[in-house]
């Protein structure tokens, strides 16, 4: 049975839930995942330091490691929970607040670019921050698992690829080949989320109105007796079936959601991937 996927875009402090429930990683607020990772790039890199190639691709392939999981598994639900037709895309607005109460945002955007035979795909993803973008082109297998990337290098004005082995030993986190880690995964089935339904809410989001499934989920820890509370919206008749999330920690002005924002078709490869 499938299991659902948490990943938090932007991690609730503290917290950390017993292999019984959901997998989490702490709570902070929503950081943009290029700073520092340039100058650690050049940093390891300072025998190439003239070659603009270098330090670029390891730029590319770092931050895809770190965004894979935060935008192939949007709001937790993997990409193919509720599937996308080819060349169909969504748009997300993420935010996050801290305990300031200080707001970030970012969006991010996934696609179904080509299904091919044996079960592998061929997906768009990108992420866009505080003026910069991260595009890549991904060729995940049936498990969904990262296999091969493409990207377009701005400095030698070409595009590049970079492929990922799997094995069984630990992988060098440092090597070119290291596939990004996989999203932690809870214990909860995806087939349980309707026991913890709140019944059915229409919600409208950028103009549309969708009748989604309220699903609900509470953890209290214990240590610190505060409440984390995850709610999902779902239409199963819409692109990827999940419109709206949000994680709320209680006693706390911090929480992380999640709005769909467009959804688009006709999507093509854009660094001649197939």
């Amino acid at each position: 049975m499938r299991k659902i996927t948490v990943l938090l875009l932007v991690i609730l402090a503290g917290a950390m839930l017993p292999q019984a429930g959901f997998s989490l990683p702490k709570l902070g607020d929503i950081k943009n995942p290029v700073t520092g990772i340039k100058d650690k790039a050049k940093a390891r890199l300072d025998a190439e330091a003239a070659s603009a190639t270098g330090v670029t691709a390891m730029n590319r392939k770092m931050m895809y490691n770190t965004l894979y999981a935060q935008i192939f598994f949007m709001g937790g639900f993997g990409a193919g929970y509720y599937e996308l037709e080819e060349t169909q895309g969504t748009v997300w607005r993420l935010s996050a607040t801290d305990k300031e109460g200080k707001v970030s945002s970012v969006e991010a955007e996934r696609a179904l670019l080509k299904k091919l035979p044996g079960g592998s795909s061929w997906w768009y993803l990108a992420w866009r921050s505080e003026g910069e973008e991260w595009e890549f082109e991904s060729l995940m297998d049936k498990d969904q698992l990262a296999r091969k990337i493409r990207y377009y290098n701005e400095d030698v004005k070409r595009i590049q690829e970079s492929e990922f082995k799997y094995s069984k030993e630990k992988a060098d986190p440092e090597a070119e080949t290291t596939p990004p880690e996989e999203a932690p995964a809870s214990s909860l089935d995806f087939s349980d989320l309707q026991n913890y339904s709140k019944g059915k809410e229409k919600i409208k989001i950028s103009g549309k109105t969708f009748d989604c499934e309220r699903i609900e989920w509470k953890y209290k820890n214990e240590e610190d007796n505060s409440t984390l509370t995850y709610t999902w919206w779902v239409d199963a008749s819409a692109a990827g079936g999940l419109v709206k999330y949000e994680w709320t920690l209680s006693s706390s002005k911090e929480m992380v959601k999640g709005e769909l924002i467009s959804i688009k078709k006709g999507y093509k490869t854009k660094f001649k991937s197939f």
